[in-house]
């Protein structure tokens, strides 16, 4: 379970979220079992244990930030909890003027990237001379 672990941190390890989302359980299993061999069936619950823990965190830090939100501004990302309020500020008080930038700045749009086209729609109505 051990070794799984290891493989499974160096499987996520500098990927953005949005490159994990769309990582499937058998893609996963294939990463781990391509550096440590085929597990055999007596053993195989090592790896799926594993998984199922880093899947575990993954829903976990998604609950825990979407909890933190309160108040009543817009949450444009959920995925990082980001309101309109925040992405505004970069946009108006620090010139953020792509979405990429608001990314790297509060991670907006990095995750599952849905609210992507939310955030051009604030970069295009709050900065009219980059349009």
């Amino acid at each position: 379970m051990t070794a799984t672990a290891d493989v499974l941190a160096e499987v996520v390890r500098s990927r953005l979220v949005t490159e994990l989302h769309g990582l499937g359980y058998s893609e996963v299993i294939d990463a781990v079992e391509e550096k440590l061999g085929r597990f055999p069936p007596d053993r195989r619950h090592c790896l799926t244990v594993a998984i199922d823990a880093l899947r575990a965190v993954f829903v976990d830090l998604r609950r825990r930030r979407v909890e933190e939100f309160t108040g009543e501004k817009a949450l444009i990302c959920t995925c990082f909890s980001v309101t309109e309020d925040t992405i505004e500020e970069l946009i108006v008080n620090h010139g953020q003027s792509t979405v990429q930038a608001i990314g790297e700045a509060c991670n907006a749009g990095t995750g599952c990237g849905s609210c992507q086209p939310v955030i051009q729609d604030m970069l295009d109505a709050l900065r009219p001379e980059a349009v």
